[in-house]
């Protein structure tokens, strides 16, 4: 009866374990995710008064953040991104946070965050990056793929481009197949060392 319990309670345990694993970073794509990194096109640095915009529509019921592909050039201490999301519906600019130009991880994707925004699964959005304190050596430059991607509109400098941004959206939340395959890969181990013990008893 004991040795029952006990399995019970390592089943619970696991299973909670498991729950918890599966809040990740669920990321959307909104370029083609089979583009190579060599097929990336830099957008240059954006000017103190320019801007690049993607348009796209939220297929999550929250976003919290992005991941996005930047180059660094120069010294860029003094340099400040500035990343928002605005409700194309509303024309209302729902989040804005900003980044140092030094903080960036240069020629990888960069996980920002925003303050959670809940409610946005159908709704059009538009992300917009600009940047202060640059120079004309000096600065942050983003990536764009020239393959179809999802839906959406990209705007450099106030050009349209064929493309969309390197970027994908990010949403925390319970992901059921990361939940599966811990438990999977749980149930394995336990039958594997099931097999050991009885081998070696």
């Amino acid at each position: 009866m004991k040795k029952k319990w006990s399995i019970i309670i390592l089943g619970i345990a696991v299973i909670a374990a498991a729950y918890l694993y599966a809040h990740i970073d669920k990321n959307t794509y909104l370029y083609d995710r089979n583009t190579d990194s060599a097929e990336l096109i830099g957008t240059g640095i954006p000017g103190n008064t320019e801007e690049i915009t993607q348009s796209f529509t939220s297929i999550e019921d929250s976003i919290d953040g992005i991941n996005l592909k930047a180059t660094v050039f120069g010294e860029a201490d003094h340099v400040d991104v500035e990343y928002s999301l605005i409700d194309q519906e509303s024309g209302e600019v729902v989040r804005t946070e900003s980044v140092r130009g030094s903080e960036i991880n240069n020629n990888h994707f960069n996980v920002l965050r925003f303050q959670p925004l809940s409610g946005t699964k159908g709704k059009r959005y538009t992300l917009r990056l600009t940047e202060s304190g640059t120079g004309d050596s000096t600065g942050v430059s983003f990536y764009l793929s020239e393959r179809e991607g999802s839906e959406g509109l990209l705007k450099v400098k106030g050009q349209e481009i064929n493309g969309h941004l390197a970027v994908r959206i990010l949403t925390h939340r319970f992901d059921s197949e990361t939940f599966v395959a811990f438990l999977g890969i749980a149930a394995f181990i336990a039958g594997f060392m099931n097999i050991l013990y009885r081998m070696f008893k």
